[in-house]
């Protein structure tokens, strides 16, 4: 190098231009993958949304040679397909890739995910495409299914998958007839499991076994499964118990976790055994409890006065299945109690209940009930709702409804039961609606005859059910209907139903 560049680039320097080997910035780190729609692994259909967390993947505002999200087979890692991305709309971050599970895939196949920047790939996700079953409620049929021990209301039922087999967990409840008195104390802390047919979708165990029993007594409660496929829940995953009525009849804050064990079992005592982690921030009953991304979001439902509450919350789950600290979300346009609440393809839907004080065993429909249905979308960045204010979907329920159920199945919304105008003859015992691209619901029809519990042989008139969805090997989605009480006698059922 002749003096006259040796002059020149120490000019350079001087004001700034080049910077000091020393100080150089670090390369681009490889992409790197921390969860998929929120868990280790993940699965849907062909053309259904994910999410890909994670760091490196770089801001993209349109298709770019050097990257994409590709789905590879799982022996060889060759590149099957790749991802659609609407770059336009934001969808591919630095954090966060939202894509398609492109066609073309074979059902029941587990494939790897990647992401691949020009820096290299990311380590591969497992990712189960599961096949597009298309549910239609006015061709089911119901059959009978193991009966529970005893008959219940106002219970959860949470399904988890763990070494290929899927079980199913009916947590507490309450045992008291409609016109009992101080019904709201005759609450249980048993937890019963049975594990379901992975071919027919039908209860495996004709008589159900008992799990680790909760700290104490809780009826009219929530809870949730957290998986390696809604969050980063380590080892065989973990159940999440939140609030209900104690032993007393009051209403409760307290939130217990549990590990499962590989054979589905909870540890009797030790670690994983049934611990108190963060409480809700208020006593809480009739609640709605969801899982999404990692994190729970609690919404609705009766505090300590027996008052309906518009609140919502949030916490991350932990690895251990504890929580983080509960956030305040934007609340619900008006009270809601005895309501449906659910988690589909990033948003949240609260569906029908009741806006004013009712007894939560009382087989009569409450002045205070409602049809209208809310949603949010959740930010995926951070867990938070994407609008201040939910919005009303434009077709609520054909009928006011509470104390019914209500579940996501194949491209429809389920609604089952509960307490409206003819629930005592069974006559919308069964109602649908199919979601929309944007988030909404279509208008809602209804299931009759054969098509109902009711109409079926030695089928009731329901409330206060619990429902659990099942999805076989083959794809398709089972709905089950467990307990309840009967709308005209108020007796409580040990019945459960299922479509095969």
């Amino acid at each position: 190098m002749n003096h006259s560049m040796k002059r020149a680039l120490h000019l350079l320097a001087g004001a700034g231009l080049i910077l000091s080997c020393g100080s150089n910035p670090p390369p681009p780190a490889i992409p790197a993958i921390t969860s998929i729609n929120g868990g280790l692994s993940a699965s849907g259909t062909t053309g259904s949304l994910f999410i890909l967390g994670g760091t490196g993947f770089s801001n993209l505002a349109a298709a770019t040679p050097g990257y994409s999200v590709d789905f590879r087979d799982a022996t060889t890692s060759a590149v099957v397909a790749s991802t659609a991305v609407s770059y336009a709309t934001g969808a591919w971050k630095d954090l966060f890739i939202t894509g398609t599970v492109p066609s073309g895939l074979t059902a029941s196949t587990t494939y790897k995910v990647t992401v691949t920047t020009p820096v290299g790939a990311s380590q591969p996700v497992n990712f189960l495409v599961v096949a597009s079953v298309t549910f239609s409620p006015s061709t089911i049929s119901w059959a009978a299914s193991s009966s529970l021990p005893v008959a219940l209301q106002g219970f959860p039922t949470v399904v988890t998958a763990l070494a290929g087999t899927s079980y199913i967990y009916v947590l507490g409840g309450n045992t008291a007839a409609s016109n009992a008195q101080n019904g709201k104390a005759s609450n249980l802390s048993t937890v019963y499991v049975n594990s379901m047919n992975v071919g027919t979708g039908a209860l495996v165990n004709a008589s159900w076994g008992t799990a680790t029993a909760l700290p104490a007594a809780r009826g009219f409660a929530a809870a949730v499964a957290a998986n390696v496929f809604n969050s980063t829940s380590t080892g065989n995953g973990a159940l999440d118990f939140l609030g209900g009525l104690d032993a007393s009849g009051a209403a409760t804050s307290t939130v217990w976790a549990a590990s499962l064990n590989a054979d589905g079992t909870i540890p009797a005592s030790g670690t994983g055994s049934w611990t108190a982690v963060t409480p809700l921030p208020q006593p809480l009953y009739s609640h709605g409890a969801v899982i999404f991304q990692g994190r729970i979001y609690v919404a609705g439902g009766n505090d300590a006065a027996g008052n309906p509450v518009a609140s919502v919350y949030s916490a991350a789950i932990n690895g251990d299945g504890s929580l983080g600290t509960w956030v305040t979300l934007p609340s619900l346009p008006d009270k809601r109690a005895y309501h449906q609440f659910l988690s589909i393809a990033g948003n949240l839907y609260v569906i029908g209940g009741d806006n004013s004080a009712a007894d939560p065993l009382t087989n009569a429909a409450s002045a205070g009930s409602q049809s209208t249905i809310y949603y949010d979308t959740v930010n995926l960045q951070d867990g938070t709702l994407a609008n201040a204010t939910w919005t009303t979907n434009a077709n609520g329920l054909t009928k006011s409804r509470e104390k019914g159920s209500a579940v996501a199945a194949g491209s429809y919304v389920l609604v089952s039961g509960g307490l409206y105008t003819g629930a005592a003859t069974g006559s919308s015992e069964q109602s649908y609606a199919s979601l929309n691209a944007d988030g909404s619901l279509s208008a809602f029809n209804g299931a009759t005859g054969v098509h109902t519990i009711t109409g079926s042989a030695g089928g009731y008139n329901f409330f206060n059910q619990s429902t659990a969805l099942f999805v076989d090997a083959a794809g398709k989605p089972h709905v089950f209907i467990l307990g309840g009480a009967d709308v005209n006698t108020g007796a409580v059922h040990a019945e459960v139903w299922y479509q095969p």
